[in-house]
Formats: C-alpha cells, sequence, structure tokens
C-alpha cells in the first residue's frame, strides 16, 4: 500500500481505530479495520479482527485490488474481550511470537498510540513515528499553539479546566460577536467529542454530561457562513512532503459531526485560496518533519463565504477519507477526472452478497466504470451498517448513485 515510500520493505498494518482516544463508547465491532484490505498488495501483511467475507474479497480482486496473500493475513480471537484490536494482539503472546518470526520492518497502525508503539517494539520492528508526538500533537490544544507560531489565522478560542472559567470564556466570545460557541474535547474523531452551545445553560449541561473526566477543554466562535470545509491530506516523509488529496468534509446537521467528503475539493475553483491553503499546510507539514513525525497527516480547514481562512486541528494518523482517496487513485486514471463522495448506508442487517446482488447495475464491477463502491461492510450482516463511495462524472451524478440505493435500501 505505502510500500513506494520504503523501498519495498517488510510492512504490517493494523487499521485498529480505537487506538484513537474518545472512541471508549463505542461498540467493540465498529473497529472498521476492513477498509483498508482494498488496498492491500500482494507482499502486503495485515491484522484483522474477523475473517474476511469471501464474497466481498473476490469482488475486490476482479477489480485488480486487496490481492494480499492469504497468508499473510493475521486474525486475532477474542478482540471483542479488548478495549481495542491492539489490546487483544498483545494479550497474545502466541500471536505476537508468530508475527515476531516474520521480521517486519515498519509496523503502520491507524494512529501511533502508546500501545501500537509497545507492540512494534515486542515484534522487532520501527513505527513511523513516536507516540509521545502523535499524542501531543493531536491534541486541539497543542495544536492551537503550534499554528499560533506558524503564523495560522486563529478562530478566537480559549483552553479551561473547569466550569467557572468556561463560563467567563463564553461571555468573552459572545462579547465578541459570536452568537454560538463551539466547546470541544482537546481529543476526539469524526466531531464525537465536539458541541454547539447558544447558552451558558447549555454550556453547564454539555460539560455535567460529557466532560467528566476531561483535565482541560476548549472553548471557540463559532465560525458561520462558511463555503467549504476542505480537508487536506499529505504524506510526510524523511526528505519530501506528498500531497495525497484535497477533498471537503460533510457534515450531519448538528454542524460538527463528521458525515463523509466529496472529490474534488471546491478549493480548485477559487484558485488563491487554494494557493494560501497549500502554504500554510506546507508549514505544518515542514513543522511535522523537523519533529520527525513521518507518515499520513490531515489538516482540516474552513473557508468562510468572504474568504476569511481557519483551520480546525490537524488529524495526524489515517483520514476518514484516506482509504476512499486510495481506492479511487487505483481504480480510475486520470484520477483528477472524476468526482466521487463517501457515504454511511444504515439499513436492516443483510450480507453485502444480498445487496450487492439486489443493486448489481449500481456496483462498481470493473476499473473506470462509474458507481457505488463498498469501503467497509463487516457490518452490514450483524448491524446493518456500511460505509461506501459513488464515483462519477458530476457531482449530481454521484448524488444519483446515492439517492438510488437510499430509497430501496430495505427492499
Amino acid at each position: 500500500m505505502f510500500s513506494n515510500y520504503f523501498n519495498n520493505k517488510k510492512i504490517l498494518y493494523l487499521n485498529d481505530r480505537h487506538e484513537e482516544e474518545d472512541t471508549a463508547s463505542e461498540d467493540r465491532r465498529k473497529l472498521y479495520d476492513k477498509r483498508i484490505l482494498p488496498l492491500l498488495k500482494k507482499n502486503d501483511t495485515a491484522m484483522f479482527a474477523e475473517e474476511i467475507n469471501p464474497f466481498l474479497w473476490d469482488y475486490y480482486q476482479n477489480l485488480g485490488l486487496a490481492t494480499i496473500k492469504k497468508e499473510n493475513i493475521f486474525y486475532v480471537p477474542d478482540y471483542l474481550n479488548h478495549s481495542s484490536l491492539t489490546k487483544a494482539v498483545l494479550d497474545n503472546q502466541w500471536l505476537t511470537k508468530k508475527i515476531k518470526q516474520k521480521s517486519f520492518d515498519t509496523l503502520i497502525p491507524y494512529i501511533e498510540s502508546y500501545d501500537t508503539q509497545v507492540l512494534a517494539q515486542k515484534i522487532g520492528c520501527r513505527i513511523l513515528r513516536e507516540a509521545s508526538l502523535t499524542d501531543w500533537i493531536n491534541n486541539k490544544t497543542n495544536y492551537r499553539q503550534v499554528i499560533q507560531k506558524l503564523n495560522f489565522p486563529m478562530i478566537p478560542g480559549f483552553t479551561v479546566k473547569n466550569l467557572k472559567e468556561a463560563k467567563k470564556c463564553f461571555r468573552s466570545l459572545r462579547n465578541q460577536g459570536f452568537k454560538e460557541i463551539v466547546l470541544k474535547k482537546e481529543r476526539s474523531v469524526s466531531g464525537f467529542g465536539i458541541f454547539v452551545v447558544k447558552t451558558e445553560k447549555e454550556l453547564e449541561n454539555q460539560l455535567e454530561k460529557n466532560f467528566i473526566g476531561q483535565k482541560q477543554f476548549l472553548l471557540e466562535g463559532f465560525i458561520e457562513k462558511i463555503k467549504i470545509s476542505p480537508n487536506i491530506q499529505y504524506w510526510v516523509g524523511p526528505k519530501k512532503i506528498n500531497l495525497i488529496v484535497a477533498s471537503d468534509q460533510l457534515f450531519e446537521e448538528d454542524r460538527v459531526s463528521y458525515a463523509g467528503n466529496i472529490f474534488p475539493s471546491r478549493l480548485e475553483q477559487i484558485p488563491n485560496t487554494w494557493k494560501k491553503i497549500k502554504a500554510l499546510s506546507l508549514k505544518f507539514c515542514d513543522y511535522l518533519q523537523k519533529q520527525k513525525c513521518y507518515g499520513l497527516v490531515g489538516i482540516d480547514y474552513l473557508i468562510t463565504k468572504d474568504g476569511q481562512i481557519y483551520s480546525t486541528e490537524a488529524n495526524v494518523r489515517f483520514n476518514g477519507s484516506t482509504f476512499a482517496a486510495l481506492i479511487a487513485k487505483n481504480l480510475f486514471k486520470p484520477f483528477d477526472k472524476i468526482f466521487w463522495k463517501t457515504f454511511s448506508l444504515y439499513q436492516s442487517p443483510l450480507p453485502f452478497k444480498n445487496l450487492f446482488e439486489h443493486f448489481s447495475e449500481s456496483f462498481i464491477t470493473q476499473r473506470g466504470q462509474f458507481g457505488i463502491f463498498p469501503i467497509g461492510v463487516d457490518l452490514l450482516d450483524s448491524m446493518g451498517e456500511g460505509q461506501f463511495m459513488a464515483v462519477g462524472k458530476t457531482l449530481k451524478e454521484i448524488n444519483q448513485y446515492i439517492k438510488k440505493l437510499e430509497q430501496n435500501k430495505d427492499k
């Protein structure tokens, strides 16, 4: 998958989203570790929680994807008895010994956590960046400090430790003209730890309900009249920094919860703003490179209708749209002539095979063909939940694919 950055060294992938903070309340089955499956090549090795659905694997391989050898996949028994897939591996001496015998050069996890760093040491391979670095920079307070030094435009905000401080800062932001205030955990994913409040009473209720045990947290002014919210992803290496993809984020009705991405970003339609975004992004990537913090990074921005630019956070790890971007690059040439959109489907439980057979004319079945592609469908038959992408020549076309699937999903 990333062998071109490592001179074909032996890489082990562990796509465990539950190594990120603020995921403890999620169902253990929602590991989504198989989103990486279509991208795995013949000489790659990976760890998964459960057996791969043979119909899904055949589907991927008919497209020239997921060519990983069966013997190069390790399955982790009893993972539901642990808080993460990584902890389940660490607790299995037989499995870690077997993995160590393979003599891997590099472990690439979803995020370099303290547990994945321990695992890398235990199996005798390196990890791209120290867990202390990812733990520090993925903290929203620390990110604000870094981009302030890099002269990024800043959203007015404060880091506070208690309700008394929060109320004082809430009033300060209201006095600056903000009608709504954003309350943020320092570490969270997909908008889980972000809440928009209008009153001090709402602020107090959210703190009591969702911020128990938080040593400190952030308050920021809510930026209104957003034109686009781009996510820019790079690969940071020791000598080079490569742009992976620029796409626009979509949000749920609460305006903060992640709902997917659209490619291409509308930044391409405003070249002056795109130029500024690139310059800011490279400043941050240069900072990471100097810290020897290598690997994937995604930087989130808000662009207002009057052209103001703000960066809300960086995800120094795999991003939600990383998988879709790399899959699209594998399936379509040239990559910059297509539109794609990621989305989730919620319906009555059924196997992916049944869904595919019912909508076979909508699914992509050959390279270059437009339609629907399954990214993560492990939970379809147990929970009725799946992640997909739609690809087409226009935004209108991909929305039609999605609408057709959603309107008939339970038939």
